[in-house]
């Protein structure tokens, strides 16, 4: 009986060490996927204010286009759920400067602008890819730090639990082709 009672304890001991190894990883993991996200999120707007100041349309658009990447840069980068509105105002100014393809190759005709707009396209994709990548390590943190072992003995120490946030990241159709 003694020996089964040893190895019960070893056993709990194990699960309780792995799953303080896994919270910590995933707590890692959610810190780089929001710090790749907030650069390639500063990239895109940095792109846009670019192509604002190239002045390739109209000029109420290219204001629109400058004011919202200037609101975008002007954000609290290392706060970025505060910043989540910014960034999805920012979508909706692509989305609706970048929804028809046949104006927007009509209207660029500059070799500077059209390999601003492609790198543009590969930005927003790239955000598409890391705000997928920070939803999955936050879903996959939540679960583990909702296991009653895990929250019994305070596994998570005194981490906050991360938010999943709704942000924007849907390609202008523009920007697809």
């Amino acid at each position: 009986m003694n020996f089964w009672y040893w190895i019960l304890i070893l056993a709990v001991i194990w699960y309780l060490s792995n799953q303080a190894g896994r919270l910590d990883r995933l707590h890692h993991r959610i810190d780089v996927t929001s710090a790749a996200l907030d650069g390639h999120l500063g990239r895109r707007a940095g792109i846009v204010a670019e192509i604002s100041n190239a002045s390739p349309f109209d000029p109420v658009t290219n204001a629109v286009l400058a004011q919202a990447s200037h609101d975008a840069l002007a954000a609290e980068p290392h706060e970025l759920l505060d910043r989540i509105d910014v960034e999805n105002e920012l979508s909706e100014v692509l989305l609706s400067t970048f929804e028809n393809s046949d104006e927007l190759a009509e209207s660029i005709d500059d070799p500077i602008i059209a390999q601003l707009i492609a790198e543009l396209a590969i930005v927003c994709n790239r955000i598409n890819l890391s705000h997928s990548f920070h939803t999955e390590a936050v879903n996959d943190c939540v679960i583990i730090r909702n296991q009653w072992f895990v929250r019994i003995f305070r596994l998570a120490g005194h981490a906050q639990l991360p938010d999943s946030f709704n942000l924007c990241s849907e390609v202008p159709a523009a920007l697809l082709d």
